[in-house]
């Protein structure tokens, strides 16, 4: 929310324009956190692509609130944006049909250590976040950003696991009941534990 924003509680957001990305990260989070507070008729979620469209949507005035990740959250913050509600989604791990076992294994292994690295100091990252070629340009724009701008225990990592057949299940049902799958597709068609439980099992020998 921008500073001047009279929007304190996520409850008053009824009909009001939010930017999300369409099937992605932050269209299923808003819907997650927005649920809870507001009927499925009044949450109004816009399309508007990447974290810094989003992030530039809300600041112009164009929606009412945004939903991005970091960096453009501490960017927010530092601007004195106002947070309503945070939310934290889990990822997946993706393979072709092609990929072997023992080649997603050595993927899970090194994401694994990469796991180990930035929850060991989150501070000694950070630079990446900021430099980073998608978003540096745009951080300048605004004012730039330090690793003192960054809330360190907002930023989780965890290693690659297989999901639940419970987690699939609720998520099925749950994405089913906001039409956002084919209601007549299968969870088990859609959910292919083997690979990574076995690539699991192989980056932990």
């Amino acid at each position: 929310m921008r500073p001047n924003s009279p929007h304190n509680y996520p409850g008053t957001l009824g009909h009001k324009p939010i930017a999300v990305q369409f099937h992605a990260g932050s269209h299923y989070v808003a819907l997650r956190l927005l649920e809870g507070y507001l009927p499925q008729e009044k949450i109004k979620l816009i399309h508007y692509g990447s974290p810094q469209q989003r992030f530039e949507a809300m600041w112009n005035g164009e929606v009412d609130a945004c939903v991005v990740m970091e960096p453009w959250i501490a960017l927010g913050e530092k601007l004195g944006c106002k947070a309503l509600c945070e939310g934290h989604y889990l990822g997946a791990e993706n393979a072709s049909d092609d990929m072997d076992e023992a080649t997603f294994a050595a993927i899970t292994r090194a994401v694994g250590q990469a796991v180990d690295r930035l929850n060991a100091d989150k501070r000694r990252y950070l630079h990446y976040l900021i430099d980073d070629p998608r978003y540096a340009a745009a951080l300048v724009k605004y004012g730039g950003l330090t690793p003192d701008d960054f809330h360190l225990p907002r930023l989780r990592y965890a290693k690659a696991t297989p999901y639940t057949d419970e987690i699939v299940a609720d998520t099925y049902h749950w994405m089913v009941r906001w039409g956002l799958i084919d209601p007549t597709a299968r969870a088990d068609d859609l959910v292919d534990n083997r690979i990574a439980e076995a690539a699991v099992t192989l980056a932990d020998d």
